[in-house]
C-alpha cells in the first residue's frame, strides 16, 4: 500500500515540476506577444496622432502600463521601460537586452525617430517570439515527458 501511495506521490510531484517548467516557457512567450502587441499599438498612436509617450504607454497593454506608472512617478521613459522589464522575471537575458535597446532609443526627440526605434524593436521582438515558440515546442514537451519518464523510472526502482 505504501509503495503505491509513494509511487503516486512521485509521479504527481514530477509531473508538477515538468508542468511548472512548461508554464515558465509559456509565460515568456505570452509576455513577449503582449509586448509586441503593445508596441504595435504605440506605433499606431505615434503614426496617426503623434501622441506623447506617456499617453501611448497607457494604451499599450500590461507591460507598457507598468512603464507608464513608473513615468507618472517622474521617471524618464527609458528608465521606466527598463524598470518594467526588470520587474518581469519571465524574460530571458536576450529579451531584456532587446527591451533595453528599445528603451535607449526612447530619447529620440521627434516622431520619426520614435517610429524607427519601434520598428526595430518590433522586428527584434518577433525574433524573440519565434525563439520562445521554438523553445516551448521543444523544451516544453521535453520537460513534461522527461519528468514523467523520470518519475516512472524512480517508481520502477522503488518497486
Amino acid at each position: 500500500m505504501f509503495k503505491v501511495l509513494g509511487s503516486i506521490a512521485v509521479i504527481l510531484a514530477s509531473g508538477l515540476i515538468g508542468m511548472r517548467k512548461y508554464s515558465e516557457l509559456y509565460e515568456r512567450k505570452r509576455m513577449l506577444c503582449a509586448v509586441r502587441d503593445g508596441a504595435e499599438r504605440i506605433r499606431d498612436n505615434l503614426r496617426c496622432k503623434c501622441m506623447p509617450l506617456y499617453d501611448c504607454f497607457l494604451c499599450g497593454g500590461e507591460f507598457f502600463e507598468k512603464a507608464a506608472s513608473h513615468m507618472s512617478d517622474g521617471v524618464l521613459p527609458s528608465v521606466a521601460v527598463r524598470n518594467a522589464a526588470d520587474s518581469e522575471s519571465c524574460f530571458s537575458k536576450k529579451d531584456a537586452e532587446v527591451i533595453y535597446r528599445f528603451s535607449d532609443g526612447l530619447c529620440s526627440e521627434n516622431c520619426e525617430g520614435q517610429m524607427r526605434n519601434i520598428e526595430i524593436f518590433l522586428s527584434e521582438t518577433q525574433k524573440s517570439i519565434d525563439n520562445a515558440t521554438t523553445q516551448l515546442d521543444t523544451k516544453g514537451k521535453l520537460f513534461i515527458k522527461g519528468s514523467l519518464l523520470t518519475a516512472t523510472a524512480i517508481v520502477l526502482i522503488l518497486i
